[in-house]
């Protein structure tokens, strides 16, 4: 097959606890890149892994001039391991994808013609996962609509980061300063012109994913918050509609049980109707406190300015010149 272009090509794939399938995986991306492409690097993100991990990588960079790694202190979660991976990429243009084999390596070359088209950012839409559980299914349908819905994004349901973007995408993500981030709302949110490829993806090689329902859940969480004010101004309107109807409620029931007289037999104590009213306004304060907790934590980390990954230099294989060269 004729090479697709000579620019240099970024691969980035964070790694978590994938001994099991590693070489498996190298081999069959090395393979896809080796036919279409004699100019890219393979920059692999071990993100504290307890296995064998680092290790393997140390092995494949040595066999491979095109493979690299960087190995953080600890695990600092994939979206911090993805950003990484794209600080240090060097090509023309990154391309993601996870290192579980369910992102299908042979369409690579698809999401490289449509950047070469002129499309800055390439982005996979998965169409179904055969191992993918009905909560987390739902869970993800439900995300993107009201995410969609919150902030005033468009982004289609699916939506994954299996994706490629430019080197000017690249440069802008790098500036981009939040501590609790999602790597594709983020890129979305740049606003560069974007292509979409539908994919299904393959089986995981190995194991079970490793984020769980709490960690999605937070994740969402943080999304919502992080790319829109909405929860806080909902809130304050639901806090003012139920003060408004509680002030009408307690009039109602002043004029109909002591002006009155109770001519509808409503028969409502002073003691109930102030239980009511405390309960009620007790759960809204309670409910915008959570809410309000929230905005804190996140401007908490902010505030911090604490680094988003540390690089372990002497268990990864980038050189010195590299890494003083993206800083």
């Amino acid at each position: 097959m004729a090479e697709l272009t000579n620019k240099k090509i970024s691969i980035v794939v964070p790694l978590f606890n994938e001994a099991a399938g590693l070489e498996r995986f190298n081999k069959s991306l090395v393979e896809v890149l080796d036919e279409n492409l004699s100019n890219y690097e393979i920059v692999y993100c071990n993100d504290g892994s307890l296995d064998k991990t680092r290790e393997i990588l140390h092995d494949l960079s040595g066999g491979n001039h095109h493979i690299s790694y960087i190995s953080l202190s600890r695990n600092f979660g994939k979206e911090n391991a993805l950003s990484a991976g794209i600080f240090y990429a060097s090509g023309e243009a990154v391309m993601m994808l996870d290192g579980d084999g369910q992102h299908p390596v042979e369409l690579i070359p698809e999401f490289i013609k449509s950047w070469l088209d002129g499309n800055p950012v390439v982005v996979g839409i998965r169409q179904s996962n055969s191992n993918e559980g009905i909560i987390k299914k739902w869970g993800s349908y439900l995300f993107y609509k009201t995410f969609n819905k919150i902030t005033g994004q468009k982004i289609p349901p699916g939506s994954t980061d299996f994706r490629l973007i430019d080197r000017s995408v690249q440069e802008a993500f790098v500036g981009l300063k939040d501590a609790d981030r999602i790597t594709r709302g983020l890129i979305d949110w740049l606003g560069f012109k974007t292509s979409y490829i539908e994919f299904k993806a393959n089986p995981r090689q190995h194991g079970s994913p490793s984020y769980s329902i709490h960690k999605l859940v937070k994740l969402a969480l943080n999304s919502y918050v992080g790319f829109s004010n909405t929860p806080l101004y909902f809130f304050g309107y639901l806090g003012a509609g139920i003060s408004t109807l509680s002030f009408i409620l307690g009039g109602a029931i002043f004029i109909e049980q002591i002006i009155l007289g109770d001519p509808m037999s409503w028969k409502f104590t002073g003691t109930a109707m102030l239980a009511i009213l405390i309960i009620f306004l007790v759960g809204i304060v309670l409910m915008a406190q959570g809410i309000l907790a929230v905005y804190v934590s996140l401007m908490h980390n902010q505030t911090k300015q604490r680094p988003l990954f540390v690089v372990d230099v002497d268990n990864s294989s980038l050189e010195n010149d590299h890494k003083d060269a993206k800083k």
